[in-house]
């Protein structure tokens, strides 16, 4: 028998029984998006049924920011503004990859008021929405907004 024959022979009795000997996961880089996206934390199991335990999100779990995407201006008659919604998860359970949510927000900024808006959330991270057109009262308003509402749709 070669060295190599007992060296591997001699490694395959030292394992203790019901060990499986398996290669080292490999980290893997993660997938662009479409669109938006939401980055939710990892399943965490229930021991008493081994099922992944997911969060029923609420408006508090999400951060809301806006990207200015067009911006002209009209000297001191203020602006028209075209901005998408920037949305982030907080919580601290994943959300369900299986259920969609219709997720509602408020834009402040419009000189007419509040705007009203919504997005669709699938997949837990894939976002579908419009974006929104406001006019504001001058180059200077900050344009803000929070998660008002957050409901399953399927």
């Amino acid at each position: 028998m070669t060295t190599r024959k007992l060296l591997a022979a001699i490694a395959l009795i030292a394992l203790p029984l019901g060990t499986a000997c398996t290669a080292a996961p490999q980290a893997t880089a993660p997938s662009p998006s479409a669109s938006a996206t939401t980055t939710s934390p990892e399943p965490v199991s229930d021991p008493t049924t081994e099922t992944p335990a997911y969060a029923d999100p609420s408006p508090s779990d999400f951060t809301m920011k806006f990207k200015i995407k067009r911006k002209h201006c009209f000297g001191s008659a203020g602006c028209n503004v075209d901005v998408e919604p920037d949305l982030s998860y907080k919580g601290i359970l994943p959300i369900d990859p299986d259920k969609s949510y219709e997720i509602t927000y408020q834009i402040n900024g419009d000189e007419s008021g509040p705007v009203i808006e919504t997005i669709s959330l699938t997949n837990g991270t894939s976002m579908e929405y419009y974006p929104s057109s406001l006019s504001t009262a001058s180059s200077r308003t900050k344009i803000t907004g929070k998660v008002t509402d957050v409901a399953e749709t399927n």
